[in-house]
């Protein structure tokens, strides 16, 4: 290789999907051919949200990346790295819409899953980023524009950079994506907020996270502190688990909005709530479910919008997995050219590949919900107090099992394509 100048990259956004492609391009030792730089809007880079679920395919990209020790390190107590070499628990499932429960499935997968902190997943992240890689806080995308010089990024605090190559990992409200898809239109600024809004699944998330110490005292044979839950019931669904070591339990209820799937949202998708305004839609859940919803602490609710859906509980598995990937595209790239980079070509190798894959996603996580808040039609008459019979228990396990198989899936192979393309 003699690329000259160095090939310029700009990340927006710091958190896990920018710091996940920062740490995987440090790893291919580039750092003779390019310059790295992240921008985010914050003053410190933090972690919203709460609990993040790694299936295999995750794990072994952490791996891959040095990182499998630091995470194996903030497992809970019972839990082990998601390898492929047994079967395990993925999640247990239970129709919890009444006062006593019924067992659906123990979902038991190929390495099944394991649950970590968001923050500590990041500060894992941040503890691999080389000092060569510059991170550039209160920096708030406004847009960019395309010039002799390179992409030129404009930032609400009147700074610019320049760039040959830009990454938007800016999430949800990406000013990214809303100058990328006004490109060639006559758009005014309220237009292209308008046409990037993201469509909203129908679904409200609330977030919890609970001290495992106050949901033992109240209920010690909760199974939330020791697996991963999934809690079924009409319109309504929970997912809890254990994280930090053991010494936190994440909460999530999601409650659909039927008719309101494909929609969008007006005024904040992330807004404050408290127990007493979701509590009572849970009165007549099993006592497992009560304790949780009466135990937590709200730190994040509201996401009326979410960008994959978060049904599957990886949608930062799935940002890792982009990241991975063209951290990759742009080693291969960097590798086989002379003189200057075919900037577009990685950007269609990438989306030639990853699109296709996280756009299926997207849809299998609304199916999912689907059949976990019995809204498909083969299991809609079975709301609050209604048991499922036997046989609707082993078609719903057979469905949940067949949709979450992808993830203990490797993700070499589709690698391996996208390097062969180029």
């Amino acid at each position: 290789m003699s690329i000259h100048p160095k090939l310029r990259i700009a990340v927006v956004g710091g958190g896990i999907g920018g710091l996940a492609f920062a740490v995987a391009i440090s790893k291919l030792n580039l750092e003779e051919f390019i310059t790295v730089d992240i921008y985010d809007a914050s003053t410190k880079l933090s972690q919203v949200g709460a609990g993040i679920a790694f299936f295999p395919r995750g794990w072994e990209i952490m791996k891959n990346m040095g990182l499998e020790e630091d995470l194996e390190a903030k497992l809970p107590p019972g839990q082990e790295k998601p390898t492929l070499d047994k079967e395990r628990l993925y999640y247990q499932t239970r129709k919890s819409n009444q006062p006593v429960g019924t067992h659906i499935v123990d979902l038991m997968l190929p390495g099944g899953s394991v649950t970590l902190h968001r923050a500590d997943v990041q500060t894992i992240l941040l503890k691999h980023l080389p000092s060569s890689i510059r991170c550039h806080l209160s920096h708030r995308l406004t847009g960019y524009v395309e010039t002799n010089e390179g992409i030129q990024l404009n930032f609400e605090n009147g700074k610019t950079a320049l760039c040959d190559l830009m990454i938007g990992a800016d999430g949800l409200h990406s000013a990214t994506r809303k100058t990328l898809l006004s490109e060639g239109k006559n758009w005014t600024e309220q237009e292209a907020i308008q046409h990037s809004r993201p469509l909203w699944t129908g679904v409200h998330v609330y977030r919890y996270v609970a001290d495992a110490a106050l949901i033992r005292q109240a209920c010690p044979e909760n199974r939330a502190l020791s697996k991963v839950m999934l809690y079924c019931g009409k319109n309504k669904h929970i997912v809890a688990f254990p994280m930090r070591q053991g010494e936190l339990v994440n909460i999530v209820l999601c409650i659909s909005n039927p008719g309101q799937e494909g929609t969008y949202v007006d005024g904040l998708t992330v807004t404050e709530a408290t127990q007493d305004d979701i509590a009572h839609l849970f009165e007549c859940w099993e006592e497992d479910v009560r304790v949780l919803v009466e135990s937590g602490r709200v730190i994040l609710l509201g996401d009326a919008a979410h960008a994959t859906g978060p049904f599957f509980a990886n949608g930062g598995g799935l940002a890792i997995e982009d990241a991975f990937f063209l951290a990759n595209i742009i080693g291969k790239a960097l590798e086989v050219q002379e003189s200057t980079v075919d900037v577009p070509k990685i950007a269609r190798i990438y989306n030639e590949i990853r699109q296709p894959f996280c756009n299926s996603k997207a849809a299998g996580s609304l199916e999912l919900v689907r059949y976990y808040q019995f809204l498909d039609p083969r299991f809609e008459e079975y709301g609050d107090g209604v048991d499922l019979p036997a046989e609707k228990i082993s078609e719903l396990a057979k469905l949940l099992t067949e949709s979450v198989a992808w993830t203990v899936d490797s993700v070499m192979l589709d690698l391996e394509r996208a390097l062969a393309l180029w």
